[in-house]
């Protein structure tokens, strides 16, 4: 999900704590709403990385002792 960005306008007077609280605050949750989104599809990658892992090693170390098999006789 690519979100492009938004300008920001510059305010004539300086920020106050509280509004500069509130947009800190509204800054975490935008962007930890983002972090939580990408959790599921990274699990997704994980998961598929290690199902690939757990076939393509046993059959590759298969194809290795086949090789040196017919390599010794």
């Amino acid at each position: 999900m690519t979100m492009s960005p938004t300008p920001v306008s510059s305010p004539l007077e300086p920020m106050s704590k509280t509004t500069f609280a509130d947009h800190g605050r509204a800054m975490v949750a935008h962007h930890g709403e983002r972090i939580l989104f990408e959790i599921p599809r990274a699990l997704r990658r994980i998961g598929l990385f290690f199902m690939v892992m757990a076939v393509s090693i046993p059959v590759f170390l298969v194809g290795l002792l086949v090789v040196l098999w017919h390599l010794g006789h």
